[in-house]
């Protein structure tokens, strides 16, 4: 691990260093594998034939074969990072970049964010972050030229909160694209990759972390959910658990995992590959609710320990309003599913769509390169 003296140093050199205009470096979540709007935006640029030097910052060996032989891997926690950073025309991320880094006037830092904001972020959960959070905040929102926003709801969220005062654009989400226009060899990819086959429904579990860690709110009797789908909705189903990363460690025995009727896809690296791919999505306060009510089908909420967890953050939006279905305990999971309505479930989510006035009409990653592609020159 670099030590913070040693990337202000390496800072300071690598930023005597010219720009190059043809170099992009894309970072998702701190280092993770290729997921995200970087994805999406990359794969768009790679689409279109593009001459531009594109890399990406990788924590590990594993994260960096998931990359397509069009971006080279760079390690995140390195000297080569910060001289890649030093020397790129464009910055494109999904998560804050910290650390004291000199950015050039030359340079740009299209700002993706990760998600639809519930809970508070930002400025308005200040007195729950770290210490040094606000500093580091502060200073990265400085170097953003462009912030994107999903919707007309949070880009007065984080106008008001993310101490930012240049450019937010609603475009819409790049990773959300896959909704309205998926790619055929998802669900193919995503199956052979658990082993299941091509015919298997599947259910994605995927709650959020907690301020502490704790693994107790993620108590869902998975066999009875599974069982309960196949009653209701017919076929053969696998529950595929997905933790978060800041808890995926706990992953391991959690439940009874079984290759088969239950699977930990907690590593897999591509979120949205698993959203587009399952019939339902289960998760708590996770903004992927949001992702996932795109594509229409039926998405739960396991809220088995809400008020503790407003108690933590709280919410931009009344719980109750958001359109799918609220359950607080295995009982009322079963009872949702057995009773689910469909006609009722897509008129309430189609009025909060539009209340929220969410931008997706599966052209965010197009408009993010045609922005690089003019900062480039």
């Amino acid at each position: 691990m670099l030590n913070k003296l040693l990337k202000v140093f390496f800072s300071a050199v690598y930023s005597l260093f010219p720009v190059k205009k043809n170099r992009v470096v894309f970072s998702s979540y701190y280092g993770r594998g290729y997921s995200d709007s970087p994805k999406a935006i990359a794969e768009e640029m790679i689409k279109r034939g593009t001459d531009a030097e594109l890399i990406w910052l990788c924590k590990n060996e594993r994260e960096a074969a998931t990359l397509p032989p069009e971006i080279k891997p760079c390690p995140h926690d390195s000297i080569k990072r910060i001289y890649a950073l030093a020397t790129a025309r464009v910055w494109v991320d999904n998560s804050r970049k910290y650390e004291r880094i000199r950015k050039k006037k030359s340079q740009k830092y299209l700002q993706c964010w990760h998600g639809f904001p519930l809970k508070r972020i930002e400025k308005d959960a200040v007195d729950k972050m770290a210490p040094d959070f606000e500093k580091g905040a502060i200073r990265d929102s400085k170097n953003i030229d462009l912030l994107l926003a999903y919707a007309e709801a949070d880009h007065d969220i984080l106008r008001r909160c993310y101490w930012y005062d240049g450019e937010i654009a609603i475009w819409g989400v790049p990773r959300n694209d896959v909704f309205i226009t998926p790619n055929p060899g998802t669900a193919k990819k995503v199956k052979d990759a658990f082993g299941l086959p091509e015919d298997r429904r599947l259910l994605l579990y995927a709650p959020t972390f907690r301020a502490d860690h704790s693994t107790d709110a993620y108590r869902i009797d998975a066999a009875r959910i599974k069982a309960a789908c196949e009653a209701r909705f017919s076929g053969e189903w696998t529950v595929l658990v997905r933790l978060h990363p800041n808890v995926a460690k706990q992953s391991e025995g959690l439940f009874p995992y079984d290759g088969n009727g239950i699977v930990d896809a907690t590593l897999y690296p591509d979120m949205q590959e698993l959203l587009t791919t399952s019939d339902i999505l289960i998760t708590d306060y996770s903004s992927s609710m949001f992702d996932f009510g795109l594509s229409g089908r039926l998405c739960l909420r396991a809220a088995f320990d809400l008020e503790d967890y407003m108690a933590d953050r709280n919410f931009y939006f009344d719980f109750e309003e958001i359109p799918f279905p609220a359950a607080y305990s295995n009982d009322d999971l079963v009872a949702v599913i057995e009773h689910f309505d469909a006609e009722k479930y897509e008129q309430a989510r189609g009025e909060f769509y539009k209340k929220m006035a969410f931008a997706s009409d599966g052209k965010a990653a197009a408009r993010c390169a045609d922005w690089i592609e003019e900062k480039l020159g």
